[in-house]
């Protein structure tokens, strides 16, 4: 199953800079989730993903056609860790704080999904009860009712909205088919479990403007998440000209959602930031 971490180390860090090569891989360190354990329901060694950010540090995707992993293989896999984590108390060594869905895009576009999630959701319950599981999702699928469907089902969907205006979107996002950003959240709405995942970023493109700002904020108003997470760059963007944004400039941006929208907002300028 891919990397194998040393008991003394802490988690290697540079699966947040490569493709899986696995369905499972791991401990993932991450700032917001602890030690985590990926899932990649996406071609293995290969990118897919329904956007092209310009900061991905996947780099870009081409289109050809991979075969996902079935969900019979990721079922096998996934029973086999959350095995070793009952048997030992730890996988790999470390405690997991999270499953997470992510790896080389995004997990939605598995074309069984709901299915994959079942297993999910039924091995953890049997063998890793109080580990959440966690969708980091482009959110552009959740449109579809089935896929929200699904995904209702877990305890987190951290749903990506990284500004507010079309036009902005469209530029640091580049969605691969037409898509309204105000859909997306209008979609992360109707679930119980969003929360709202934002990279800031100046340079080139700059979210952090106060007309962008305003507008984002609108648009965590209407998606209505739990929580909002802003981030800055750790690794090298892909669109060299990106800029990572001061901790005190994502730390006025929090203060705005936590004071204007009453939302609660947490900050991860420093370190990994998935």
């Amino acid at each position: 199953m891919g990397i194998e971490s040393d008991k003394t180390a802490g988690p290697d860090a540079r699966v947040h800079a490569a493709l899986a090569v696995d369905t499972i891989y791991g401990p993932v360190p991450s700032r917001r989730y602890g030690n985590t354990l990926g899932i990649n329901l996406l071609p293995l060694d290969h990118k897919r993903c329904s956007l092209r950010c310009t900061y991905c540090q996947l780099g870009p995707e081409g289109r050809d056609t991979v075969p996902f992993p079935s969900v019979e293989r990721f079922a096998a896999e996934l029973r086999g860790a959350l095995e070793l984590l009952r048997d030992h108390g730890d996988f790999r060594g470390y405690p997991l704080h999270g499953l997470v869905l992510s790896g080389n895009g995004d997990a939605t576009l598995h074309p069984q999904v709901a299915e994959a999630i079942d297993v999910l959701l039924h091995l953890r319950d049997e063998l890793a009860p109080n580990v959440p599981t966690i969708l980091l999702t482009a959110g552009t699928e959740l449109i579809h009712p089935h896929i929200r469907s699904a995904v209702a089902r877990l305890d987190e969907v951290a749903v990506k909205i990284d500004g507010g205006s079309q036009q902005l979107f469209e530029r640091l996002n580049m969605p691969f088919q037409p898509i309204l950003l105000r859909d997306i959240a209008a979609a992360a709405a109707e679930l119980p479990n969003a929360i709202v995942q934002t990279l800031l970023v100046q340079g080139s493109v700059d979210n952090t403007v106060a007309a962008e700002v305003d507008a984002w904020l609108e648009l965590v108003r209407l998606a209505h998440p739990r929580r909002v997470d802003l981030y800055a760059l750790d690794r090298a963007p892909i669109e060299k000209k990106l800029r990572k944004v001061p901790g005190i400039v994502a730390e006025a941006i929090a203060q705005r959602v936590r004071d204007e929208a009453g939302i609660a907002c947490r900050v991860f300028s420093d370190g990994l930031n998935d």
